[in-house]
C-alpha cells in the first residue's frame, strides 16, 4: 500500500499517540479504529529530524494518551520549496535535499516538517489492539 493510500483509507479515523521524548525525533503511532479487512492495524510515522512544528489542541481533547485524527497527509518536498525561516534550520542540507510535510487534523492539529521520515503499517493481534487502549 502506498503512503497516500494509507493516509486516505486508514488515517481518516484513527487514534494518535505522540512521542516527543527524543525530540527533535518525533514518533507518531496511529491506531486504526476498529478493523479493516477483519484485521487490526497501526501506522507508525518516524520523524527523526523535525525542523519545524506547530500544534493546536481542541478544548475538548482527550485526557488519555490518544488524540482522534480525522485526516492525515504527507507531502514530500525539498529544502528549496520551504520558507526561508525553516530553511535556515536546515543549513547542513543542500537545496535539493528532501523534506516531508506532515499534517494531521482532528482533536489535535499537528503540522511538522522533517528531514528524515520513515513509515510502516503494522498488523496487530486483537490482544495487542486491546492492550493499546488499556
Amino acid at each position: 500500500m502506498k503512503l497516500e493510500e494509507v493516509c486516505e483509507s486508514l488515517l481518516d479515523n484513527a487514534d494518535l499517540r505522540v512521542d516527543f521524548s527524543a525530540f527533535p525525533a518525533v514518533t507518531l503511532e496511529m491506531y486504526i479504529q476498529g478493523t479493516v479487512n477483519d484485521k487490526f492495524w497501526k501506522v507508525i510515522f518516524e520523524c527523526s529530524q523535525v525542523v519545524h512544528m506547530e500544534t493546536e489542541l481542541d478544548d475538548d481533547s482527550s485526557s488519555n494518551d490518544f488524540f482522534v485524527i480525522l485526516q492525515a497527509s504527507v507531502i514530500e518536498t525539498t529544502k528549496k520549496e520551504l520558507a526561508p525561516a525553516i530553511q535556515c534550520r536546515m543549513e547542513r542540507l543542500q537545496v535539493d535535499d528532501p523534506a516531508w510535510k506532515l499534517q494531521l487534523y482532528g482533536c489535535i492539529s499537528l503540522s511538522l516538517i522533517t528531514t528524515n521520515f520513515t513509515w510502516k503499517v503494522v498488523e496487530l493481534s486483537e490482544n495487542e489492539y486491546k492492550e493499546a487502549y488499556a
